[in-house]
């Protein structure tokens, strides 16, 4: 194996793994607003949970961690989320000598979501940041839509994905301003009045004219990452470094899980190939969701239809040009394969593994189904820290695409689909989803917070 094709191609680096993530690497739903729990059993609208979780998977053996969730701490908007996990000792090999050594999985993720600065009405800060080391990383070389999925493998040349351990660090930090229109147009941050996890005084909220009603949101976020794979001599490593902007616009009753009206957000990516990046690249996204409340049966308290239509596109990918005069796999301005036009993970194509398809373009659609049943075993929690507010049950099929150009006659061919069905919790005022999700390649399990759109 020649280590300049392996380095090349590991520049095309992706991470899957399987763990809770906090907030994810973005979040899924932008407004800004205050909760306000009208049924609480004491005075204070500030609450906490703290949840143990286990699961075992290929990427990272059986893994034990926890997640701490406070919500309306230090100011009444935030929200503050923190999770460690290690998993058990898997064999692996080194690539140069073929010993084989035992390493585990072990990481640390945070996030902190609308801190308002002082002197400031209409700023917010979210800040998210993770460091953890993998040991059997599945790096996608080909991600196109047609590449095979190879577990057996491990020759770079034909394999999609090669495994590899490696590290996963990243760091974003997010400032927002509210726009003062709509029902932001005198106070930056509306009161949601909740009894037992269903929004009650939104009943003229959701649905408006964009703009004239609901929360608009310009947003500037500065991003890091740096993924390694230690298994090879040269150790490969890829660095991006860069800056969004994006316009969000949320017209729905309850941001963190709408039973009506709309949002969307339009963003721009950019990487100027200053520092240590890799090299520069740039990438627009779109993103449109849509909610509709369903009569209740006599055992429900909420039946909602979520639909949700993302596409995304590079514009600097040159994919007749490679970044080395030698060849190699990495095209000239190429986004990471955890940037722009990407499918697979917990939030697209969720039976894939993560970054599973990336190219120059692509295009997603799904549907869910969303149950929230009037049982719920914990709701009356007074004997608990744990406030539990509701559970719900979801249904949802999936369908998406990746492509070398933006042509709708390629995005609507042969496209990957999968089905799923979904636990979710409103804990703390944060929705916790534990999914599985079925598909050509197999099935995936993810325990996520937020919902996924």
């Amino acid at each position: 194996m020649e280590n300049t094709f392996v380095l090349h191609c590991l520049k095309k680096l992706s991470l899957t793994f399987l763990t809770l993530s906090v907030f994810a690497t973005q979040q899924t739903y932008a407004s800004e607003y205050i909760v306000e729990k009208i049924n609480h059993h004491n005075q204070k609208q500030s609450s906490w949970v703290v949840l143990p979780y286990i699961f075992s998977s290929d990427s990272m053996g059986l893994t034990t961690g926890a997640v701490g969730i406070f919500d309306g701490y230090l100011q009444p908007q935030m929200t503050m989320v923190a999770t460690v996990f290690v998993g058990e000792e898997l064999d692996v090999t080194d690539e140069i000598d073929g010993n084989n050594k035992e390493e585990r999985t072990a990481g640390a993720m945070f996030a902190v979501s609308g801190y308002k600065p002082p002197l400031t009405d209409r700023i917010f800060i979210t800040m998210l940041g993770a460091y953890a080391y993998y040991p059997n990383q599945r790096l996608y070389l080909d991600g196109s839509n047609d590449s095979i999925r190879d577990l057996e493998s491990n020759d770079p040349k034909s394999t999609s994905p090669l495994q590899t351990q490696g590290y996963s660090n990243w760091f974003e930090a997010d400032f927002r301003y509210v726009l003062p229109w709509g029902e932001s147009t005198d106070n930056a941050l509306p009161i949601i009045q909740l009894d037992r996890g269903i929004a009650v005084n939104r009943d003229n909220s959701g649905g408006g004219t964009p703009f004239s009603t609901g929360q608009t949101i310009l947003g500037t976020e500065l991003f890091y990452s740096k993924w390694t794979a230690d298994k090879f001599t040269e150790e490969p490593v890829i660095n991006t470094n860069g800056v969004r902007f994006y316009l969000e616009h949320d017209n729905t009753d309850y941001p963190a899980n709408p039973a009506r009206g709309y949002r969307f957000n339009g963003q721009f990516s950019v990487d100027l190939g200053i520092g240590n990046s890799t090299q520069s690249w740039n990438a627009i996204e779109l993103d449109y969701a849509h909610y509709i409340e369903l009569d209740d049966f006599s055992w429900t308290r909420q039946n909602v239809i979520a639909f949700n239509v993302w596409s995304a596109y590079s514009p600097s990918w040159d994919k007749s040009e490679s970044l080395h005069a030698d060849g190699g796999v990495l095209d000239k301005h190429q986004t990471p394969m955890w940037e722009g036009a990407r499918l697979g993970g917990w939030n697209r194509m969720r039976a894939y593994d993560s970054n599973r398809f990336n190219d120059k373009a692509a295009l997603y659609g799904t549907v869910e189904y969303r149950v929230i049943p009037d049982f719920n075993p914990l709701r009356d929690n007074t004997w608990s820290p744990f406030p539990i507010n509701w559970f719900q049950t979801v249904f949802y099929i999936e369908v998406g695409r990746v492509a070398e150009q933006y042509e709708l006659d390629s995005l609507l061919t042969d496209m990957k689909y999968d089905v799923g069905f979904s636990l979710r919790a409103l804990a703390a005022n944060v929705p916790v989803r534990f999914e599985m999700a079925f598909g050509e390649e197999g099935s995936a399990m993810w325990v996520m917070l937020n919902q996924p759109f």
